[in-house]
């Protein structure tokens, strides 16, 4: 399986299903490796990325494994998750962080295996590590950022 965006610090949750589409002939239900963050924008302007987001998450919940929101912050609505066809059986919410960051949680998540998804908010060049590029590879699991502060970026689709 080729890993796409090796050169990329970070991509659009539009570039990654775009993507996908290619491949999803050949494995529907495998979550094709990315090995960077994938930033998901929230706002008038950008209503495409949630689509697109959710379309990947779709994906992501016909593994045998759990997709995970660190933080309350990250959750998304609960009938949106069920409207776009994602178990939310397999959906879980870290709360309690214990003082870890968010970005050392990722990188712990995705590097168990038993996440298909892992997604937090915040900035996404503060999860443009490598120990959660690696982890996001070598696990074939997404890795989201939501960054709800998005304002001034216009993105065409």
């Amino acid at each position: 399986m080729t890993t796409y965006f090796d050169n990329s610090q970070s991509v659009t949750a539009s570039q990654v299903y775009k993507s996908t589409c290619a491949t999803a002939a050949h494995s529907p239900s495998s979550v094709q490796p990315v090995n960077c963050p994938i930033e998901v924008c929230f706002s008038d302007e950008a209503q495409a990325q949630l689509a697109y987001f959710l379309r990947l998450l779709k994906q992501a919940s016909q593994q045998s494994r759990w997709i995970m929101f660190i933080g309350e912050e990250a959750l998304i609505d609960k009938q949106l998750l069920k409207g776009a066809g994602i178990d939310t059986n397999k959906v879980l919410l870290l709360k309690n962080k214990k003082g870890i960051s968010d970005e050392a949680l990722m990188a712990k998540a995705l590097s168990s295996g038993n996440c298909s998804a892992v997604i937090a908010t915040g900035r996404i060049d503060t999860f443009e590590r490598e120990d959660i590029r690696h982890a996001a590879e070598s696990s074939a699991s997404y890795a989201f950022v939501i960054n709800r502060e998005f304002k001034n970026k216009v993105t065409l689709h």
